[in-house]
């Protein structure tokens, strides 16, 4: 059975009654539940709640995921032993969530697992790009993870009301806009909703965007380096260099991750469902039911989208196909065993 007897401690990591779930059905599995907070080359940082420790995966484990492709990520769940005065992760808990990217030729990457909700941060200075953002709400919502959007650095905005109504209506009525200075300590008070006990967010954008200031507004201490973005670009520099999970005073759990300016699809993405619901209502009154947008007689959508999005939709959704194929044709690696325990 699984040691549940520090609930509240497992509660300030992130527990919610879906992990109980999910750990109650394993019957037959047995361990102390702690969370995967950083990862390294040779180990893993894991947190139980009340302490954070270094732990290296068991062989048995490590092979298992390798043969599907998978690995650990931060945020999952997974559970320990100790054995000779180290500490062993020796399974892993069924992750509610995934958020993965492409990383070409190399198959992809896992950004971060057990995520409720994604604070997608742009800046609205020259780091401001639709085009962009629309591929994050691409894979948070292939990955079941609730947009909230947050556009930081409005003095720098050359046409704050229009970009703010552009973000609006790029991102639909259901992903929340906030526009905030990240160092205003009253983001916390704007993003409380999503800042509750038992939550994990994780945080997405560029470099230089402000993430890292948001993470110290919100943890109410300047835990997270930042720095100055290029003066004749706006690009930033990267400050934060690997995916960690921090504990808030909130009560939820926020995942920072590494800037990235080119983000590409990791496959399990639907262009039409997850970001271009507009196509979709078009489509439905395209003459031809197999219709593919192009130069189609009676095409709806071609008649009925500005040709600037009708390219981005078409770039997106070759890209996707592109990426789906390649998934298809990868084989899952063999199982490689360097050590006993790893």
């Amino acid at each position: 059975m699984i040691d549940l007897s520090d609930l509240p401690a497992l509660i300030a990591i992130g527990w919610n009654p879906q992990c109980t779930a999910a750990a109650t059905a394993l019957a037959a599995v047995t361990g102390r539940p702690a969370r995967v907070i950083e990862q390294h080359r040779a180990h893993l940082l894991v947190h139980d709640g009340r302490t954070a420790a270094k732990a290296k995966t068991l062989t048995a484990l490590f092979d298992r995921l390798e043969t599907t492709g998978d690995g650990l990520a931060v945020g999952d769940w997974v559970l320990v032993h100790e054995s000779g005065g180290s500490l062993y992760i020796h399974d892993q808990l069924p992750r509610n969530s995934l958020l993965l990217r492409s990383r070409g030729e190399n198959g992809v990457q896992r950004i971060a697992a057990n995520v409720d909700t994604a604070l997608l941060v742009m800046a609205l200075d020259n780091d401001y790009s639709p085009n962009r953002l629309e591929r994050y709400l691409l894979m948070v919502r292939a990955a079941q993870v609730a947009p909230v959007i947050v556009l930081t650095k409005p003095d720098r905005a050359p046409a704050l009301d229009a970009q703010r109504a552009e973000i609006a209506t790029l991102a639909g009525p259901d992903a929340p806009l906030f526009v905030l200075d990240a160092r205003d300590p009253g983001c916390a008070a704007c993003l409380a909703p999503w800042l509750a006990a038992g939550q994990t967010l994780v945080l997405l954008g560029s470099s230089g965007v402000g993430k890292s200031t948001l993470v110290n507004t919100l943890l109410g201490a300047e835990q997270q380096r930042t720095g100055a973005t290029r003066a004749y670009d706006d690009r930033g520099r990267h400050t934060t260099t690997a995916r960690s999970l921090r504990m808030l005073p909130q009560g939820a759990c926020l995942i920072d991750t590494p800037g990235v300016r080119e983000l590409k699809l990791g496959g399990e993405e639907d262009v039409t469902a997850d970001a271009f619901d507009d196509i979709a209502a078009l489509a439905a009154n395209c003459r031809f039911r197999d219709c593919q947008h192009q130069r189609e007689p009676g095409c709806a959508v071609v008649a009925g989208l500005p040709p600037e999005r009708l390219a981005n939709y078409r770039k997106l959704r070759d890209e996707l196909a592109v990426s789906q194929q390649k998934r298809l044709e990868s084989a899952a690696p063999a199982p490689t065993r360097r050590s006993k325990k790893r």
